[in-house]
């Protein structure tokens, strides 16, 4: 039986390209500098508790794959990661961690439905429902892709937005667990939103 590791994260500034000053302001102004810093924190803590607990689990890391949300299947994907992590992102610093000690990094989303999606984050015609089947759409073929190449003795590793629902599509065949985070986290901190 495949084993696969479902670990919900937040995305970070780096991730957010040229968005992320406009949202960094918004916030500051909306909650000020002191909520920016505390929130900061917060992302922080959480990002180093999912290393933390990630290493816990002893993998053998020639024998895993992993998954990453909003990374494309094409023919850059390492270079893909090797950018986000120069940029500051501690997910994607994870995944370069993971990679240096024999894990293989998989692309795996279609790069077509990521398209769909920033136009649709575009569209004055956006709604709920077309978001809603947009994200269902990309969690199959996440979980395709995800059973198309992850061999009955290996682990996956999928590093995957919360609000996507990737183990109800798995087969049967993939064992899922999910990563435990911390819970000492300071209260409010678990999920700061970012």
């Amino acid at each position: 039986m495949a084993r696969l590791i479902y670990v919900p994260v937040l995305h970070s500034m780096a991730e957010m390209g040229a968005a992320a000053p406009a949202y960094k302001a918004a916030f500051i102004a909306r909650h000020g500098a002191a909520k920016w810093a505390e929130r900061c924190a917060a992302f922080d803590a959480i990002w180093r508790s999912i290393a933390e607990a990630i290493k816990a689990l002893r993998l053998d890391l020639p024998r895993v794959k992993l998954y990453q949300d909003s990374l494309p299947v094409c023919d850059k994907e390492r270079e893909l990661v090797t950018d986000l992590a120069a940029q500051g992102s501690p997910n994607h610093q994870l995944l370069e961690s993971l990679m240096r000690g024999g894990a293989t990094l998989m692309g795996t989303e279609s790069p077509a439905l990521l398209v769909d999606e920033y136009k649709l984050m575009q569209s004055p015609d956006r709604t709920d429902a077309k978001a809603s089947a947009l994200l269902d759409a990309r969690d199959r073929f996440i979980a395709e892709r995800i059973d198309q190449t992850l061999g009955e003795a290996e682990v996956g590793v999928l590093f995957i937005g919360a609000l996507h629902r990737v183990a109800r599509f798995l087969p049967a065949r993939i064992k899922v667990d999910y990563v435990a985070i911390r819970s000492d986290l300071p209260h409010g901190q678990e999920q700061p939103g970012m």
